[in-house]
């Protein structure tokens, strides 16, 4: 028996009543993986969105170095929320850190619920663009940290020299 308290916790769907939140019980299912278990790999299809229940999940990208993690999420954070907005592959890695368990929402089945629900559609969109507002917030915060650092981080022995 899953503990249904996990949507309520959920950034996206805690503002959903207890009849929208039963809906997104029905469509979706728990999905246990291990240790290492690959979720989805950067490029393949969007299939749909994951919310963590237990353990905790490793979001990275590959370089010519290795895998760089991008971000560790833990209950109750998800991820593949992007596949909702623009039908893309994924941008990135979804690993297992340890052992965990998921619940997955497939993507036609959502987009069904939100084309046939526009009161839950809006309450789920509106939470969408608030998460992804706060982490383009977070992503300009560390691109000006990283400009910064490249600009005035230098090695000069007359002092720091901006970059043209």
């Amino acid at each position: 028996m899953i503990d249904t308290r996990f949507l309520t916790q959920s950034p996206l769907f805690r503002n959903l009543d207890e009849a929208e939140r039963a809906q997104i019980l029905m469509i979706g299912r728990v999905r246990p993986v291990h240790t290492g278990e690959v979720i989805f790999k950067e490029g393949d299809a969007g299939d749909g969105l994951f919310i963590v229940l237990k353990g905790s999940i490793r979001i990275s990208k590959r370089s010519a170095t290795g895998e760089e993690a991008l971000a560790v999420l833990e209950p109750p954070a998800y991820f593949g929320e992007m596949a909702l907005i623009d039908l893309a592959s994924r941008a990135a890695d979804a690993i297992a850190n340890e052992p965990s368990e998921l619940f997955f929402i497939p993507l036609q089945d959502l987009q069904a619920l939100i084309e046939s629900q526009h009161k839950v559609a809006l309450k789920i969109l509106y939470a969408l663009c608030e998460v992804l507002a706060q982490r383009l917030r977070e992503t300009n915060d560390r691109y000006m940290s990283i400009f910064t650092i490249a600009q005035w981080g230098g090695a000069n022995p007359d002092g720091p020299s901006p970059l043209p």
